[in-house]
């Protein structure tokens, strides 16, 4: 019996240090919410230039259907990749391209809109 538990702690112990299945520490509990998460990101600061019919670059940020729909450059998120979304990368960097006349997003916000982006954007 001894000898029997000896060898159980010792394959514990080796899957400790090896690496027994775990949650990985990177991914998320939920999905990131559009609605209660990005939209009001988006709203807040990007908002006062991509909102409604004059929107600039025609891109409004404002629903769900507007970011969808994208803009005159085109779509602005690619569904899993946020590399190649412009949304993502012209809000991310050392000098991020957009918010132009506003502080930029704080890593947390991106992290955020970016997350939402590589689960799929979706309508949630």
């Amino acid at each position: 019996m001894i000898r029997n538990a000896g060898f159980l702690s010792a394959m514990l112990l080796a899957g400790l240090l090896f690496g027994l299945p775990a949650r990985a520490q990177d991914q998320p509990l939920r999905a990131v919410s559009f609605s209660k998460e990005v939209l009001p990101i988006l709203k807040t600061s990007c908002g006062k230039c991509h909102t409604g019919g004059g929107a600039k670059g025609k891109l409004d940020l404002s629903t769900y259907a507007g970011l969808k729909k994208g803009g005159s450059d085109g779509p602005a998120v690619v569904e899993g990749d946020p590399g190649k979304s412009p949304l993502v990368t012209s809000i991310s960097g050392d000098k991020p391209e957009m918010p132009k006349k506003a502080a930029p997003l704080t890593k947390a916000q991106i992290s955020t809109i970016s997350t939402w982006v590589k689960e799929g954007a979706k309508n949630n």
